[in-house]
């Protein structure tokens, strides 16, 4: 069983003018990700790993929810510039090429990424994944390569506000 844990960054604030790369969070993206990552504390879903774009309001949004979450090893969080992607084809490969010993990772990530993700790999059709909108999928395979169909459960702001 492999479990693949998406998380949208949370919203982005346009008040400076940085490159898209720089972009920080809004204030409702710091309240949003602190509120999500609340949410998914109480989950109790244990990960083997963590890996964020480089984008800064995707690691602030991962750095959010690392202070939150109780049960993580700081040690296993890496930024990976493969994950700023959006289109989701990149994510999608870099989840196929995860070492098979994870046996569940949390990928923070982009809008597109996570919009492509969740209709490739579920049954879930025109579901559109706001900023902080958490994915939880579930794929009964021993290996990442072989990821085809799976459950997923989603969680979005505006149902804990």
């Amino acid at each position: 069983m492999k479990k693949l844990i998406l998380i949208r960054h949370a919203k982005s604030s346009w008040d400076n003018d940085v490159s898209d790369l720089n972009r920080p969070l809004s204030n409702r993206g710091y309240s949003d990700a602190q509120i999500m990552s609340g949410i998914y504390n109480n989950l109790n879903i244990n990960v083997d790993n963590i890996f964020s774009s480089p984008a800064l309001r995707t690691q602030q949004t991962a750095e959010i929810f690392l202070k939150n979450i109780n049960r993580i090893n700081l040690n296993n969080y890496k930024v990976d510039p493969k994950l700023y992607d959006f289109i989701g084809n990149n994510v999608e490969i870099f989840i196929k090429n995860l070492d098979n010993v994870i046996d569940s990772v949390m990928i923070f990530t982009h809008n597109n990424s996570c919009n492509n993700i969740l209709s490739k790999f579920s049954n879930i059709k025109g579901l559109m994944v706001p900023t902080c909108g958490i994915l939880i999928f579930e794929f009964d395979v021993s290996l990442w390569k072989n990821i085809n169909s799976g459950k997923c459960n989603y969680y979005f702001p505006k149902n804990f506000k």
